[in-house]
C-alpha cells in the first residue's frame, strides 16, 4: 500500500508539471496570435508557435497517458486477490442456521424490518422471536428520534434503565442530558439551558467522573451569541446527533445483554482488513508447497483497531503461540506466566527422554516449581 500511495504522489507531481507546461505553451501561442493580428508579418512566426504547442501538448497527454496505464496495471497487481486460495467450503459446514439468525439479527439492528422479513420468508431455518422483533423496533424508533433532535423518549428509556446502565458503566443519561443542554444553547434559550444544568447534571454526574466535563460545559454561555466562532464550536456540529443515536442503540444493546456492534458486521470489516494478508501469505504457502498445520489460527497475525479487540490475548513468552482454550496461560509460583503446552515440556524435561525430576526452573528467574503449583490465569 506504501508503494501505491508513492507512485500516486509521484504521478501527481508529474500530471502538475506536465499541467503548467501546457499551460505555459498555450499562453505562449495567444500571445504570438494577438501579435499577428496586430503585425500581420509576425503570422509565419505564429504559425510556427502553433505547431511546437500542438507537438508540445500531444507528447506530454503521450506521457501522461502512459504513466497513468502503468499506475493502472500497479493498481491491480497490488489488488488481485485470488479469493480462491483463502476460500474455506467447511467454515460453515451444519452451521447455516447460525449464520442466518446472524444476517437477520443484523438486518433487525439495522432496522432493515421489510428486508429482514423477506429474509425469514425465503429461509424457513431461521425463527424472529416476536419479543426480540418489539426489542428492535422500539431501539431503532428512539435512535431515529435522536436523529431527528427529539431526546424525550430516550431520555425516558434512559431514566427507566438507570440501574441497569450504572451497572454496565454506560454514561448514556449523561450524554443524552448534554445534547439537550447544547440544543437549548444553541436555540438561545441560555436561561433554560442553566436550569436544564442544575436539575439534572448533578443526577447524571457519579461521584467526580463527570465534574471536569460539566465544568467546561458551563463556559459555554461566554460564547452564547457567537457560539460557531467559540472553542464550543465542534460541539455543536450536526454530526451530533448521528453518534448519539450510535450511542443510545450500543447502550440498548448491551443493557439486553447483546454485543454494542453487529457481531456480523465486526466480522465482514475484520475479515476485509485481513484478506489482503491472508490471501498473500496462502499464495506463498502453496507456492513453497507448505501446508499450516495449526487448525483455528491464521499462519500471520493480522493487525486490528482497538475497537475490533473485544478480549484480552495471551501470548506465550516461550513458545510464541496465543493462548486457548485447550492450551490456557498458567502462571508459576514465582509471578511468570506461560502456556500449559510449555509447562508441560518444562515439567518433563528440555532433553527427549530426560528423566521427569517433577521440580524445573523458570525460564525467566531462578525460581523453581512444579506442574502441579502453577495455577491457571483467567484475563
Amino acid at each position: 500500500m506504501d508503494s501505491l500511495v508513492r507512485d500516486c504522489e509521484k504521478l501527481s507531481k508529474h500530471q502538475t508539471a506536465a499541467m503548467n507546461k501546457t499551460l505555459g505553451s498555450v499562453e505562449a501561442t495567444i500571445r504570438a496570435l494577438e501579435l499577428a493580428r496586430t503585425e500581420p508579418g509576425s503570422l509565419g512566426s505564429a504559425q510556427r508557435q502553433c505547431k511546437q504547442t500542438q507537438d508540445a501538448v500531444s507528447e506530454q497527454l503521450k506521457e501522461l497517458c502512459t504513466n497513468v496505464a502503468k499506475y493502472g496495471k500497479h493498481v491491480e497487481r497490488s489488488f488481485k486477490l485470488d479469493l480462491g486460495v483463502v476460500a474455506e467450503s467447511r467454515a460453515f459446514e451444519n452451521k447455516q442456521a447460525e449464520l442466518g439468525q446472524s444476517i437477520m439479527l443484523h438486518f433487525l439492528r439495522s432496522g432493515d424490518f421489510d428486508l429482514a422479513r423477506s429474509f425469514i420468508t425465503e429461509d424457513r431455518s431461521v425463527v424472529a422471536e416476536d419479543c426480540a422483533w418489539a426489542r428492535f423496533e422500539a431501539m431503532n424508533a428512539l435512535a431515529e428520534q435522536i436523529r431527528t433532535h427529539v431526546l424525550e423518549p430516550a431520555l425516558e428509556w434512559a431514566l427507566a434503565n438507570r440501574a441497569a446502565l450504572d451497572a454496565l458503566g454506560l454514561g448514556l443519561e449523561f450524554a443524552l442530558h448534554r445534547l439537550r443542554f447544547l440544543q437549548l444553547v444553541e436555540g438561545g434559550a441560555s436561561v433554560a439551558a442553566l436550569a436544564y444544568a442544575r436539575e439534572w447534571f448533578p443526577r447524571a454526574n457519579t461521584g467526580s467522573e463527570r465534574l471536569a466535563e460539566i465544568t467546561h460545559l458551563m463556559g459555554v454561555f461566554m460564547y452564547a451569541r457567537r457560539l460557531g466562532a467559540s472553542p464550543y464550536a465542534a460541539l455543536f456540529g450536526e454530526r451530533r446527533w448521528a453518534d448519539g443515536a450510535r450511542e443510545f442503540a450500543a447502550a440498548f444493546c448491551a443493557v439486553q445483554g447483546l454485543a454494542a456492534a453487529s457481531p456480523l458486521a465486526v466480522s465482514v470489516a475484520a475479515g476485509a482488513r485481513a484478506l489482503a494478508v491472508v490471501s498473500k501469505v496462502s499464495g506463498l504457502l502453496r507456492e513453497r508447497r507448505v501446508e499450516w498445520s495449526q487448525q483455528d489460527e491464521l499462519a500471520v497475525e493480522v493487525p486490528l483497531p482497538d475497537a475490533m479487540r473485544f478480549h484480552s490475548v495471551f501470548a506465550c513468552p516461550v513458545s510464541k503461540e496465543q493462548a486457548s482454550r485447550d492450551n490456557p496461560p498458567m502462571a508459576l509460583p514465582c509471578g511468570h506466566v506461560v502456556c500449559k503446552a510449555s509447562l508441560d515440556k518444562l515439567a518433563r524435561g528440555v532433553r527427549p527422554g530426560a528423566v521427569a525430576s517433577g521440580r524445573f526452573k523458570c525460564p525467566y528467574c531462578p525460581g523453581m516449581a512444579t506442574a502441579g503449583e502453577a495455577e491457571r490465569v483467567h484475563f
